[in-house]
């Protein structure tokens, strides 16, 4: 503190003074000072606004809180300081559990030091007392989210509500970074830089490898010449143990669940006293708190699960009893993993492969989380695979490499709500706006044609809307632009935000609380009296009705469990390619007892082994393709299936499987399944394909990209499933109807979108929303950005081709995945089990490699490979003449917590 104190000027006594009692605070709670806290708070005293980011547990709260209270305890002083009216600091945070878990621990700090404060909680589980202590300007410090934030600034008291403002921390803006809820915060940032020049900025982030471009959009709405980048440079260790069967025991190399495994999570759950077991998705949150139900020896109540579905009050009670020591053990997925606070916890268990270094350390700073602690956390493998991203993962953790979270720009469907929200709040000039809207970093590039099209487009929806009052929710004259009735202000402001509905269905006991909810077409497929796991419950459906799901407790546990839609979790290109330099380095030579990954790799060598004798363990600077099987497909038998390994994740493989089966087919007409998983991908023709005649190059040139991926699928209703958001954000269908207590069923606003997107792509092709529907399918659907940067890499590696006899272990996995979603009366564990036997009875008696006619051609760069064979010619097939490619998705659990 002595270098703050060194930065006042030597007038300032208030100042000083209130250094002094914020020190005093600090020693009294037995807490130093970092060195990263001390910068932060002399770069605010300072003016400054900026970006800090430190390992978990390191004390960032702090750091961004210290600044502002020594600021307000100065101030405090002077009548007028005591006696501002509206919030002195806002607190953005971009969960709900976050938020409350946030307010806990400030308020401590807050109360020592500024006991005339109020601090208030503004998220959708706030209470009547925080919203009051809000709306009457009572409270100085404001926790809140981004849609909360939209909402208050949708009111035309935010101009003198915000005109007090002093300083505005964002927590966790990594996590916001890559969103449209990050666009929507950008474009309140910049109202808020309106209506209080004087504030000052401050995001927080533990996790991220483009940190000087997240400060760069977090501030851009402040114009900041030189933004403070604070970061905590001490090493925290980090220790990832992976949970393995012993040597020589069988583990599956496909699946997810990881159920096997029971027995040694629960060890380690009763080996501590208190633990959060994480999950990737909802639907596996739900299935292994009711496998650890089953076999669970204490209390019930000692075992809990938290998940975004689940209602307010559960999640409340969770996190509370969590906090107070009273739980064993939380079952939860990503609404726990950033920045909340247990200390109680010691113990984090990840179940599966988090797919990202950065959320691998996040969860794992769960644990202990306390300055100077290590992160730890255990990791139990699912399957073969989990055992290499582990090794990955522990050696990009402790070289502290992180992934990118890339920015969104021109969100139209965003800029429509905030013009809306901008007329809601006393109406806007729109140059003025449009100034405003252009200092931030989303839409820095709008053009006056694009401002001109959102204005048209709230002013009567479309030329082709023109005749429907419905969709005239603009007036602007004499140049203010204004609501166009009140009826547009109430439903406006029930829509605000960028989380759009899914059909959800609330689940109620009949004479009780709500415990959450699920989706429309999981509840659909229940009769009454069916049971169903929800919520850490079994429960039997009683009847549905005006979007509730009645039910009550049920004494069997149910066999039926809801998985929610959503994205998938990509797994970071640098991760898999980390993934596969190990798995080649261990293949060519076993990795000593004491080498950093040793356990993990010991246990995959039989099974790279396996790999080598059958096909290759490709190296960094190749890709592999496996046709497993004869070319010739006989009567009745299926053609080989094609094997490829970019090892860039399953969400990259969706889009690179989509764009190999389309070039195929301009070969030949040919229908096409196919299936993915982290590693690879596998192509399932109906017509035989001889590998060695296809010209590879060509396959993954990246001309034409974007002409093949459009011809690839049924873009259009990609196009109307992106629409259909859309619309919803953009307020032009509505998920809730003033005076219904119900929201419109998904069914309801699928139909709804589909009508205005068929009229729109008729009568008005070029609208400013389905243009952005069209480029979001490309971004978001066939994953375009990812893919550019995936066919540049891959046009620097060899091709090289294998034809083994039989499944390797690299395509017995996707093999395993391409059964899901066919009917079968056998499971698909037992039928993936059986096969696995066979292979393994095969494996142990074969003498030697069995792999046809291995070839190696060089890639598209024209690197030459060692011992490449002359290519044979290619084949002269082409595509007839409206032939499309007839491609079918495995279905695969998708879920977003």
């Amino acid at each position: 503190m002595a270098e703050l104190d060194n930065s006042t000027a030597p007038s300032d006594r208030a100042m000083q003074r209130a250094a002094k009692r914020w020190r005093d605070w600090l020693k009294a709670q037995d807490i130093g000072a970092a060195v990263f806290q001390q910068q932060a708070w002399r770069a605010y005293a300072d003016g400054h606004s900026g970006l800090i980011s430190a390992p978990t547990g390191r004390g960032k709260t702090l750091a961004a809180l210290g600044g502002p209270l020594m600021q307000a305890m100065a101030e405090a002083e002077t009548p007028e300081g005591r006696a501002s009216h509206g919030p002195r600091m806002l607190w953005v945070t971009p969960l709900r559990a976050l938020a409350s878990d946030t307010r806990e621990r400030i308020t401590g700090p807050v109360a020592a030091v500024l006991p005339h404060w109020q601090v208030a909680m503004r998220t959708g589980d706030a209470t009547s007392r925080d919203k009051r202590l809000t709306d009457t300007g009572k409270a100085q410090l404001v926790v809140i989210t981004p849609e909360s934030l939209a909402l208050l600034l949708s009111h035309e008291r935010s101009r003198e509500q915000f005109s007090q403002l002093r300083c505005i921390v964002v927590d966790e803006w990594h996590e916001l970074l890559p969103s449209k809820r990050g666009v929507l915060l950008q474009l309140n940032l910049a109202r808020i830089q309106a209506l209080a020049p004087q504030a000052q900025v401050w995001g927080l982030s533990a996790t991220i490898g483009n940190l000087q471009e997240a400060s760069d959009v977090l501030l851009s709405a402040w114009q900041v010449q030189s933004p403070a980048l604070i970061q905590d440079m001490r090493p925290k260790p980090f220790h990832l143990h992976s949970i393995t069967p012993p040597l020589g025991t069988r583990m599956p190399w496909a699946g997810h669940l990881g159920l096997a495994n029971l027995g040694e999570v629960a060890k380690l759950v009763f080996s501590a006293p208190s633990t959060i077991v994480f999950t990737n998705t909802r639907a596996q949150a739900e299935l292994w708190h009711t496998a650890l139900a089953s076999i669970w020896p204490e209390d019930a109540e000692t075992l809990a699960i938290h998940h975004g579905s689940l209602d307010q009050g559960v999640r409340q009670s969770v996190e509370q009893r969590l906090r107070a020591g009273t739980l064993r053990c939380v079952v939860a997925t990503s609404s726990l993993d950033l920045g909340v606070d247990f200390p109680a916890v010691e113990r984090v268990i990840q179940i599966g492969g988090a797919r990202s270094v950065a959320r691998m350390v996040q969860r794992a700073g769960r644990a202990k989380h306390r300055p100077g602690a290590a992160v730890h956390v255990e990791a139990v493998a699912t399957q073969a695979m989990d055992l290499a991203e582990f090794a990955a993962v522990r050696e990009l953790a402790e070289a502290q490499v992180y992934e990118r979270r890339e920015p969104l720009r021109l969100c139209f469907d965003v800029l429509s709500q905030h013009a809306m929200s901008a007329a809601l709040a006393g109406g806007f000039r729109p140059p003025e706006l449009l100034a405003e809207v252009r200092r931030t970093a989303a839409f820095r590039d709008l053009s006056d044609a694009q401002w001109q099209a959102v204005l048209a487009f709230l002013e009567h929806g479309s030329d082709s809307l023109v005749q429907y009052p419905q969709y005239e929710r603009l007036h602007c004259a004499d140049g203010l632009c204004q609501p166009a009735n009140t009826g547009v202000v109430r439903m406006h402001r029930m829509s605000i935000g960028t989380i759009t509905a899914h059909g959800a269905v609330n689940v109620q006991y009949l004479r009780g609380a709500r415990l959450g909810s699920v989706e429309e077409a999981f509840i659909a497929r229940l009769s009454p009296g069916d049971v169903f796991n929800f919520a850490g419950r079994s429960l039997v459906l009683v009847r549905l009705e005006n979007q509730t799901a009645w039910v009550r407790r049920s004494a069997e546990v149910g066999l039926l469990t809801p998985a929610w839609a959503g994205s998938l979790m990509p797994m970071s290109s640098s991760l898999g390619e980390r993934m596969q330099q190990l798995l080649s380095t261990a293949a060519a030579s076993p990795a000593a007892d004491d080498a950093p990954h040793a356990r993990e790799l010991q246990w995959l060598q039989p099974l790279l082994q396996l790999q080598s004798q059958r096909s290759l363990v490709p190296g960094a600077d190749q890709l592999l393709i496996e046709q497993v099987g004869n070319t010739q497909a006989s009567q009745g038998a299926k053609a080989a299936p094609l094997f490829v390994y970019p090892f860039a994740g399953r969400v990259a493989h969706e889009g690179l499987a989509v764009l190999i089966a389309t070039r195929l087919a301009h070969l030949q007409a040919n229908t096409f399944a196919w299936a993915c998983n982290e590693i690879g991908l596998m192509i399932q023709p109906t017509l035989p394909i001889d590998a060695n005649a296809v010209d590879w190059a060509e396959i993954f040139k990246l001309d034409g990209l974007d002409t093949d991926l459009r011809s690839a699928v049924n873009f259009s209703e990609l196009a109307r499933k992106r629409f259909k958001e859309i619309a919803q954000i953009a307020g032009l269908v509505q998920s809730k109807v003033p005076g219904k207590k119900s929201r419109a069923s998904d069914r309801q606003l699928q139909v709804s979108a589909s009508l205005l997107f068929d009229v729109l792509s008729k009568y008005d092709p070029e609208h400013l929303l389905l243009r952005q529907a069209r480029q979001e399918a490309l971004d978001q659907e066939l994953h375009l950005p990812t893919m550019q940067r995936l066919l540049a890499s891959i046009a620097m590696r060899q091709i090289a081709l294998r034809f083994p006899a039989r499944h390797t272990p690299f395509s017995f996995g996707l093999w395993a995945e391409s059964f899901r979603g066919q009917l079968s009366n056998e499971t698909w564990q037992d039928k993936v089990r059986r096969m696995a036997t066979q292979q393994e009875r095969q494996a142990a008696g074969e003498p030697g490699p069995r792999t046809g006619a291995p070839r190696t051609r060089p890639s598209r760069s024209g690197a030459p490979s060692r011992g490449a064979a002359p290519p044979r010619p290619r084949a002269k097939g082409t595509l007839p003449q409206g032939t499309r490619t007839a491609a079918r998705r495995t279905p695969q659990l998708q879920d977003r917590s």
